[in-house]
């Protein structure tokens, strides 16, 4: 997803990470590198170093994000109570056309907060007079079941591949920027290199 790249117009193409490092901080001491080459050093430490810094943001909002959803579900769980309905009428799909896994039905329930009506989840082909268990708050309106710990865990990774595919959509836009910026300047110095040699070199002086 990130790379520490380098394009076929850099001088640093084959240096290692390390190299890169040491030469950006300005340890490497060789004669034959030139600023265009530490230009192009801190460019790939900065870019490893933000691989680090998107994985460990990626894995924050990730377990974030676990945290949350699962007080949710405990905070649900807490005040969700199980009370038995009986449908009024028969179940219906929500949209005939498409079809759904679960249908809705007319029902009727006892709650020591008193009797309620509503429209509940059933089985396809649920017939009026079925007896349903339901889940109700502490004021006796439906509500859902508490998410499983598999879906909450499944949402947290896919929180965090989300933060890293964003990250990486943004950063790599930058860095390509930058790369393009230091290759027009590597072209540049060649040609200019290129002007001062070439007569010497090709015997035109």
């Amino acid at each position: 997803m990130f790379a520490v790249a380098a394009t076929h117009t850099s001088p640093a193409s084959h240096t290692s990470l390390r190299q890169h490092v040491r030469r950006a901080v300005g340890r490497d001491h060789s004669p034959l590198c030139r600023p265009l080459d530490r230009a192009y050093s801190r460019l790939a430490a900065v870019q490893a170093l933000t691989v680090l810094a998107a994985l460990a943001l990626a894995a924050v909002a990730a377990l974030l994000a676990f945290r949350v959803e699962t007080h949710t579900a405990e905070q649900i769980a807490r005040h969700r109570h199980l009370v038995t309905a009986v449908t009024t009428g028969p179940a219906q799909a929500d949209n005939p056309r498409v079809g759904s896994a679960r249908d809705h039905a007319p029902a009727r329930w006892t709650y020591p907060a008193g009797p309620g009506t509503g429209t509940i989840p059933v089985p396809e082909g649920t017939r009026a007079g079925t007896a349903v268990p339901i889940g109700l708050d502490d004021a006796g309106t439906p509500i859902r079941a508490p998410k499983a710990t598999e879906q909450i865990a499944s949402d947290a990774v896919l929180i965090g591949l989300g933060t890293v595919s964003v990250l990486a959509v943004v950063t790599e836009g930058v860095f390509a920027l930058r790369r393009r910026t230091l290759e027009r300047r590597a072209d540049t110095s060649w040609e200019a290199a290129w002007e001062r040699v070439e007569p010497g070199w090709s015997g035109r002086r």
